[in-house]
C-alpha cells in the first residue's frame, strides 16, 4: 500500500474510473481562487499533480503561464494531447512530489483535488510545501484543495457499484490507521483488476500549524467550491489559501 499512487495512477483504468469528474467542478474552483487573488496576465502558475491537465488547461486558455507536473507519464501524456488539441502551451514534466526541483518562480501555486497526504509520514507529505515556498514569489499564494476530514469521517459511503464503458466498478471506503482507504475493483469482461487509494486524515489544525512552521501565513479558509466559508461540521472541503 506504501507506493499505491504509482500503480493506481499511472495504470489505463485510471482515467475510466475518474472519467465523470466534472469540468464545470474544476471551472468553478479556479474562477472561485482567481477571484480571491490578484494576478495579471504574464503571472506563473504552478499546478502541482496536475494529472490528465483539466486545471492546467483552463488556466492556459485564460491567458496564464501554466507549469505542471505529476508523477503518472500516462497521465501527462493525456494532458500533453490535450494542450496540443486545444493549441495551448503548458509547460508539463514528470515529478515526484516529494523532490521538486525548479529554477522558476511562481504566483501562484496549486494542490487540488487532494492531492495531498498520500504518504506514510508526515515529513513526506509536508515536503512538497517546504519546497513550494522556495518556488513562491513574495506574497505569492499556495492553494491547498483537501477534503474536510470531519465531515468525511460522518459522511463517508462504505460501498458504491456503477458501470462505466461496460466495466463494473466497485468502490469500497473505510477508515484504518487514521486514513481513509479506498479498495476499487474493475470488472471488465472476465477480467478483474484491483487499485487501492490511501490518504492521511489531517486536521485543519494540524495543516495549519505545518504549514506556518515553514513560514505560510493562513489568507482565507473555504469549505466549498461555492465560496462558503469553512464550517468545521458541515463543510465537505477544507480550501486553504497560504501566502508567502
Amino acid at each position: 500500500m506504501e507506493n499505491w499512487f504509482k500503480e493506481w495512477f499511472s495504470s489505463n483504468e485510471y482515467l475510466s474510473v475518474y472519467q465523470h469528474r466534472d469540468e464545470e467542478d474544476a471551472e468553478k474552483l479556479l474562477e472561485l481562487i482567481l477571484s480571491r487573488i490578484d494576478l495579471t496576465n504574464d503571472s506563473w502558475i504552478l499546478d502541482a499533480a496536475c494529472g490528465a491537465g483539466r486545471h492546467s488547461l483552463y488556466l492556459a486558455s485564460k491567458g496564464f503561464n501554466v507549469v505542471g507536473f505529476d508523477l503518472s507519464k500516462n497521465l501527462l501524456a493525456e494532458a500533453k494531447r490535450k494542450a496540443q488539441n486545444n493549441f495551448l502551451n503548458i509547460g508539463l514534466f514528470c515529478a515526484d512530489f516529494r523532490n521538486v526541483v525548479l529554477q522558476k518562480k511562481f504566483d501562484l501555486i496549486l494542490n487540488l483535488f487532494t492531492s495531498f497526504g498520500y504518504f506514510l509520514t508526515d515529513a513526506e507529505n509536508f515536503s512538497f510545501a517546504k519546497s513550494a515556498y522556495s518556488l513562491l514569489n513574495h506574497r505569492g499564494i499556495y492553494l491547498l484543495d483537501y477534503f474536510n476530514a470531519n465531515y468525511l469521517i460522518r459522511n463517508l459511503i462504505s460501498e458504491t457499484i456503477r458501470e462505466h464503458d461496460g466495466k463494473k466498478i466497485i468502490e469500497r471506503r473505510k477508515f484504518e490507521n487514521n486514513r481513509v482507504v479506498k479498495e476499487i475493483t474493475i470488472v471488465n469482461g472476465g477480467e478483474e483488476n484491483f487499485y487501492i487509494e490511501s490518504v492521511q486524515l489531517y486536521s485543519k489544525e494540524e495543516i495549519i500549524t505545518e504549514f506556518e512552521r515553514i513560514g505560510f501565513k493562513v489568507n482565507e479558509i473555504l469549505g466549498d467550491y461555492n465560496g462558503s466559508k469553512y464550517n468545521s461540521e458541515v463543510s465537505p472541503r477544507l480550501i486553504l489559501f497560504f501566502e508567502k
